[in-house]
């Protein structure tokens, strides 16, 4: 069942559910679905309509300071569906060795392994519409290739509009923003909403999951100990920081025989990883256009004529083409990379609006170089092509501001872990010291791996679900 806040007969609504899930993006609806096939009550709360409103979209109106970034109401939807409105549909798990990163630091091991969400793997992809296969190919001296799958994309809201008007396990309520709760003892006697015409609905659940997005996720938790302190959660959790994104960039050119684009994206193996100290790295390999790729040739010919003029020929026999290489990368999670709230701006529900600060470190910068170096030496030693990197490369100048400065892909802020000085919450996302109160989403993410959180959004929401239903 779907029902409008703003279309409520009285001003104030009380409803009782098993559980209330706050957002519908991918990370509620897929827990909201999960928890009906379980005979669960839900009641799934959505800020914003079924379709975009400029009107809902101004509540993620905020601020970013360090390095560029998008703007964040730009980064984000905010109406039923969530990101999913706009997601390019790639799809990829988390590795092993995401899972731990203690040959880095303590504090980047998850208290769970990849073996948690494996069993949900199936299901996810069926969700998003792809096989669940990723085969890797180890290719060469401590380098592979890696498999992505590309959904449709899949559109939540268009799948399962349906789904959910037709259910008698869930009750969807657009329009209703969350400002509050009511907290006893560390628990949430109830969750509380407003409409954008002043009506107000509180929701009594058993457990209160908030899945609102990796900026909003931390933006409300850190206004409720604002509002109620201690007597919620303690104020010594990370709560909005170790925030990560994936950041993109072109790196340079290559001269390539088109073997290796039957592969078109590549990493580092896990040992690779270890032995140099660094986190995940995928590099892409795309065909370049045929300008760019005359242009290439001429560059290799003055290099290396003889090489150049085995490429020509290869290129006669459409056996070898220009490429430009592309890298997407894991984040260094650090402290100091977090959202807080704003000190003077507010949105109409008189929430600080978020202000995001991050940078990427010289760690990330060693992530990128040492990964490119491998690929390098892949290309030269197995004789498939030679690599031309851009000047910022070679030079160690400052990143390009030309480039798209990240993947729209928000982890972290309420990561997981065991030590509430490093984490959030617990390996069964809820949250350190509430009795029940949860997190979902890529928020929750203590390392990010380089990849599109989405397919492991859904596997931790069926995951947690399962928890859920069985507390």
């Amino acid at each position: 069942m779907i029902s409008n806040l703003q279309d409520a007969k009285t001003d104030s609504t009380t409803v009782e559910s098993d559980v209330c899930v706050i957002g519908s993006g991918a990370a509620g609806i897929t827990i909201a679905r999960s928890l009906a096939r379980q005979g669960k009550k839900v009641i799934l709360c959505e800020g914003g309509a079924l379709d975009y409103s400029d009107e809902s979209q101004e509540i993620y109106l905020g601020e970013t300071i360090g390095d560029v970034y998008f703007d964040l109401d730009v980064a984000r939807l905010r109406y039923f569906g969530g990101s999913t409105n706009h997601w390019h549909g790639i799809c990829r798990s988390l590795e092993a060795i995401d899972f731990d990163r203690s040959y880095i630091s303590e504090a980047l091991k998850w208290p769970i392994t990849k073996s948690d969400i494996d069993p949900y793997l199936d299901e996810a992809c069926g969700i998003l519409d792809i096989g669940s296969d990723f085969p890797e190919v180890e290719i060469g001296r401590r380098i592979r290739t890696v498999t992505f799958k590309e959904s449709l994309p899949t559109r939540f809201a268009e799948k399962y509009l349906e789904e959910i008007q037709a259910s008698d396990k869930i009750e969807m309520i657009t329009n209703a923003n969350f400002v509050d709760v009511e907290v006893i003892d560390r628990r949430i006697s109830q969750a509380m909403f407003k409409s954008y015409n002043g009506k107000h609905l509180s929701v009594r659940a058993e457990n209160v999951v908030l899945a609102t997005g990796g900026i909003e996720n931390s933006r409300l938790l850190l206004w409720l100990h604002r509002n109620h302190g201690d007597r919620l959660y303690d104020k010594r959790l990370p709560v909005g920081e170790y925030w990560m994104e994936h950041p993109e960039y072109f790196i340079g050119a290559a001269f390539v025989e088109k073997k290796v684009l039957n592969h078109a994206s590549y990493s580092l193996d896990g040992f690779a990883q270890k032995e140099e100290g660094v986190l995940n790295c995928c590099i892409s390999v795309y065909e370049a256009e045929a300008t760019a790729t005359e242009r290439l040739l001429e560059d290799l010919l003055c290099v290396a004529p003889t090489y150049g003029g085995k490429m020509a020929e290869l290129m006669e026999m459409d056996l070898a083409c220009g490429a430009i290489i592309e890298t997407v990368w894991e984040l260094e999670p650090l402290k100091s990379n977090r959202i807080e709230l704003s000190d003077s701006e507010k949105d109409k529900f008189g929430i600080p609006r978020p202000v995001l600060f991050w940078k990427k470190s010289p760690f990330d910068r060693r992530t990128l170089a040492v990964s490119t170096e491998v690929f390098n030496q892949w290309l030269h030693e197995s004789d498939l092509g030679r690599l031309k990197l851009d000047e910022w490369m070679i030079s160690d100048m400052p990143y390009p501001e030309t480039y798209a400065p990240g993947g729209f892909h928000h982890m972290g802020g309420t990561r997981m872990g065991v030590n509430p000085e490093v984490s959030v919450v617990d390996s069964n996302c809820r949250i350190h010291g509430t009795k029940n109160f949860y997190v979902a989403g890529s928020s929750i993410f203590t390392t990010g791996g380089y990849t599109n959180p989405t397919l492991p959004i859904v596997q931790f929401s069926l995951r947690l679900a399962d928890h859920l239903a069985k507390v």
